[in-house]
């Protein structure tokens, strides 16, 4: 390689926006070249330009599982019910899906297991990972339907402690175990969060390859969705990578008999062009009545028009996963 045209591992990373972990993964599994530095032996080089083509490249995601968070800082937008209707779809296109309630009210927790965590109870929780008193896995509970499963880990009141904690060593936490789990046997994973930007909220954002945004069809929620936007600027510039990405931005409880709703639609559309999908999740009551049968909408009214929409939302993040990044072999 010309002397001009070799770069060092850590310029590499400042050219593909990635940790060092995540380059040592990506010059693996590319098989990149590398000499010695003639000055120093210890140090490796990298072809520029190879490095230069894998930025030009979809972002990379060298794990099995795609992380994806569902964030708002506005409550009653729909999050919980968006986080467990899309692992449940995700389970019944056969993907392996682990949801992760990381929301100290334990909506989802309640939504699918009929014990409410009581905040005396001892069972591992988050907090007690970051504490490393337990493995990851000793967290995760299967949850179990007929027609499908998918994993679940639990919440629990006591990680609210967690916005408590030295915010420097619990943000990075997630993205760190998630870069390193080469044991992984999900495909997806998906975040379901508090309607804050605590420090619980930014470990998600910061360890997730994307974040998906709920917006409830009125224009107060529409207004206040720039928030997120900064926040992922933030967690950006702590991963020195593109992720987390915006997956996108997808109106709930929409009415299309109601002004309102076309007009939410429209200001969205237009702050974040090319952003919102074109799914809307309709104000059902079908979806408000399956957290109290402890199952999906999927299974509970799966004709229903919330079932139909979820349904197409689903495959809607698909093709956008799989149309924006690209995985290692």
């Amino acid at each position: 390689m010309p002397e001009n045209n070799v770069v060092t591992a850590s310029e590499a990373c400042e050219i593909l926006g990635v940790s060092p972990d995540t380059f040592r993964k990506i010059a693996r599994e590319n098989q990149l070249l590398t000499i010695s530095d003639p000055t120093d032996g210890r140090v490796r080089l990298y072809d520029r330009s190879s490095i230069e083509a894998l930025r030009k490249a979809p972002p990379l995601i060298s794990t099995r599982h795609r992380v994806i968070t569902i964030s708002n800082n506005k409550g009653g937008v729909a999050k919980t019910t968006s986080a467990i209707s899309l692992a449940a779809e995700a389970a019944n296109d056969g993907f392996k899906a682990l949801l992760i309630d990381a929301a100290p009210q334990a909506s989802a927790t309640t939504s699918l297991f009929d014990d409410k965590p009581a905040s005396t109870s001892k069972a591992p929780v988050l907090l007690s990972w970051l504490k490393g008193d337990v493995p990851f896995e000793e967290l995760i509970k299967p949850v179990r339907f007929q027609e499908f499963t998918f994993d679940c880990i639990p919440s629990h009141p006591q990680n609210d402690q967690i916005d408590r904690s030295n915010p420097l060593e619990v943000v990075p936490a997630l993205r760190e175990f998630f870069e390193t789990w080469d044991e992984s046997p999900y495909d997806f994973v998906f975040i379901d969060t508090d309607p804050s930007f605590g420090t619980l909220v930014s470990m998600a954002q910061v360890g997730s390859h994307f974040v998906l945004c709920p917006v409830q069809a009125d224009v107060l929620s529409v207004d206040g969705t720039a928030q997120l936007t900064r926040q992922l600027q933030r967690a950006r510039a702590i991963n020195r990578s593109p992720f987390p990405s915006l997956l996108g931005f997808f109106l709930t409880r929409f009415d299309a008999r109601r002004r309102v709703c076309k007009e939410a639609m429209e200001t969205l559309k237009a702050t974040f062009p090319g952003m919102v999908l074109e799914t809307v999740i309709p104000d059902n009551v079908r979806i408000t009545e399956s957290p109290a049968q402890k199952a999906p909408i999927n299974l509970t009214a799966p004709d229903s028009k919330g079932a139909l929409a979820y349904r197409s939302l689903w495959k809607e993040i698909l093709e956008r996963v799989e149309r924006t990044t690209r995985t290692t072999p």
